[in-house]
């Protein structure tokens, strides 16, 4: 809506200076119905861009004004006049871009609609592990993980938020050095699944999934719903002091305590840290919810650093029967399960790192796996973020927005299909 307001003020400051016939009745009729859509647009949920375009519908006005008036007598107030038509005229051009531009490349958050025959409900668990929170300096301290399960259910009914609160998308933003508001896309989208629909009864595939580094639980929404609606539970843990910010049931908020060294061997040492806790998380939430869901089937996933988190997982639970990774590397670890590796073809920026992925990979995927490239994809590709942010190749990869999250989700599907149902010729576990 704010795009076609945008292009809207522009047609209107345009024909101000066309010579039209019945000028001013076209003109205020235009101006009438870009005010009411205005004003639909402020009785919703307004996004920051609705500032620049109500200056730009005001700015507008003001050269509609001038322009449609009679000319005054004398030179010198005619110029004046034009003049004063001209600013207001390439200002309100100027914010009327300004705000579709920043509508067309910061979108309000669409999530696909999941591909499966089933309606899929979501809710948040949060529990105590027991075990010493190593990432304070308080020995008394102990871990809380918080976790969103996605999950087949018969009830339906509009989605709910994607993200907790604004809190969580302005820590998201401050990671990249953004204001938050720049992300209320994020924050203003909804999901396709039920908050807190029953879940429908019997045995389920369990995925176990890790996001990214300073990554939130809800960071592959779609990926989630879409195994959700094929008969999968999916649980993602949010990781103290690691996550962005994760919300307690009290209200109160960790937020991330990650700060790049500038060492690169020291940030190396800090990820492989990092990883093996996640890892130690993802078990700690099969503990949790093993004794109330029946599963025949548990995979560990993960992006980024938290496919590096699942392979570690993997190799340390034998409950685990397979590992989806999606454009993580590897760090230490080698199950002897089923693996699915989906990388992004753009690479990491680098020969160095582009060799060290390739290693670490290969040396993981030897036994018993299987590498899906994505040409033209982007670390970001395979995650909600595609959908939010700015549409360039850099950042999100070439193609459609979701044409990363299509290639990862239907490569998971199918891989899981096999290793965790047991596809023909196939063994479950290598």
């Amino acid at each position: 809506m704010i795009v076609v307001l945008s292009v809207a003020v522009l047609g209107v400051v345009v024909a101000a200076w066309t010579p039209l016939r019945r000028r001013r009745s076209t003109l205020a009729i235009g101006l009438c119905l870009i005010v009411v859509g205005l004003l639909n647009v402020l009785a919703g949920a307004p996004r920051w861009m609705v500032v620049p375009l109500t200056a730009a519908v005001a700015l507008a006005t003001v050269a509609v004004a001038l322009q449609v008036r009679r000319q005054p007598a004398g030179e010198p107030r005619r110029i004046r006049r034009a003049v004063a038509a001209g600013s207001a005229s390439t200002a309100a051009a100027a914010a009327a871009v300004i705000a579709g531009g920043a509508a067309w490349a910061l979108p309000t958050l669409e999530l696909p609609q999941p591909t499966g025959g089933r309606a899929v409900g979501t809710s948040v668990l949060q529990w105590g592990t027991g075990r010493p929170e190593v990432l304070t300096d308080d020995p008394t301290d102990r871990r809380v993980l918080v976790a969103q399960l996605w999950y087949p259910t018969r009830a339906t009914g509009p989605g709910g938020a994607y993200l907790d609160s604004s809190v969580v998308s302005d820590a998201i933003a401050g990671q990249a050095g953004l204001p938050g508001f720049l992300l209320d896309g994020a924050l203003q989208g909804r999901t396709n699944a039920v908050t807190d629909a029953p879940r429908d009864e019997g045995a389920h595939l369990l995925v176990l999934f890790s996001p990214g580094l300073g990554g939130v639980r809800t960071q592959n929404s779609a990926w989630a719903e879409d195994l959700a609606s094929h008969g999968y539970v999916v649980a993602a843990v949010d990781h103290p002091y690691d996550s962005a910010a994760v919300v307690l049931e009290d209200g109160s908020v960790i937020r991330s305590a990650l700060a790049a060294t500038g060492d690169d061997e020291e940030d190396q040492r800090v990820a492989d840290e990092l990883a093996s806790i996640r890892a130690d998380d993802l078990i700690a939430t099969l503990d949790h919810l093993e004794p109330g869901l029946t599963s025949h089937g548990v995979a560990t996933a993960g992006h980024s650093i938290g496919g590096a988190a699942a392979i570690l997982a993997a190799s340390r639970d034998d409950r685990v029967d397979a590992v989806v990774n999606l454009d993580g590397l590897p760090r230490r670890g080698r199950p002897r399960v089923p693996v699915l590796a989906v990388v992004a073809g753009a690479g990491t920026g680098s020969a160095e790192g582009d060799a060290r992925y390739d290693a670490a990979l290969t040396d993981v995927l030897a036994a018993c796996g299987t590498r899906v490239v994505v040409p033209g994809a982007q670390h970001l590709s395979f995650t909600d973020a595609a959908l939010f942010l700015p549409p360039l190749p850099s950042l999100i990869g070439s193609g459609e927005r979701t044409a990363g999250l299509d290639v990862a989700t239907r490569a998971t599907r199918s891989f899981l299909a096999t290793a965790l149902r047991g596809g023909p010729n196939q063994e479950p576990r290598c």
